[in-house]
């Protein structure tokens, strides 16, 4: 993936990526991030490997030989990616309309 190509925003991205600025450095891994956001593994793993192809999230495997079952796929945020997650979520943040908030006026 090309990294000046525009990113591809959808509302899967959008709350990987809000899930992903909250994790304040800690790494995590892609089931989790499905049971967060209530969101399919089919659309969090996409979303995942869009973002590492941006250089906003790196991927490694776990190194923890006590935990039993399969390794799982760990994700942080980059230095490049928190500036940029913070801003996509911030940029695409749901923009409340002055009228729906007016009360009726009682005649």
């Amino acid at each position: 993936m090309n990294k000046n190509e525009p990113v591809r925003v959808t509302k899967p991205t959008l709350k990987v990526a809000a899930y992903l600025s909250d994790l304040k450095g800690a790494s995590t891994w892609g089931l989790q991030i499905c049971a967060e956001t209530g969101l399919g593994s089919g659309s969090v793993y996409s979303v995942l490997d869009r973002l590492e192809g941006y250089g906003w999230v790196e991927s490694y495997w776990e190194e923890d030989n006590s935990r039993r079952g399969a390794r799982r796929r760990l994700y942080k945020v980059t230095t490049l990616g928190k500036g940029s997650l913070k801003e996509l979520v911030a940029d695409h943040a749901p923009v409340s309309s002055p009228i729906r908030n007016l009360k009726k006026v009682q005649a």
